[in-house]
């Protein structure tokens, strides 16, 4: 399933994400088990929506720092630091939509 079209969904899933990761995603009625969204699932679609983030943001050190960004919260979850994991999904936020 596509969650991510466009920026717009892009800020939207970011929010899902600070909401329900690492494992409170709520299951999805017309979703198969196999689609239910998780935790690798959902890092997934942040890092395949970085295409749209490079349409909107060219300077490859800012990319670069992003991507380091969706990494390190990925960790974070992964060890348990719900708190650090779902602020730098913020801090990410905040770069990528600092003019909204």
């Amino acid at each position: 399933m596509n969650w991510v079209k466009n920026l717009n969904d892009l800020l939207d899933f970011l929010s899902y994400m600070v909401l329900y990761a690492p494992d409170e995603f709520p299951e999805e009625d017309y979703l198969s088990p196999e689609e239910q969204m998780n935790l690798e699932k959902a890092f997934e679609v942040l890092n395949n929506s970085m295409e749209f983030v490079r349409e909107k943001i060219s300077n490859g050190d800012q990319l670069q720092q992003l991507q380091g960004l969706l990494n390190d919260s990925n960790t974070a979850y992964k060890d348990g630091d719900d708190v650090k994991g779902a602020h730098l999904l913020q801090e990410f936020e905040a770069v990528v939509f600092k003019d909204k």
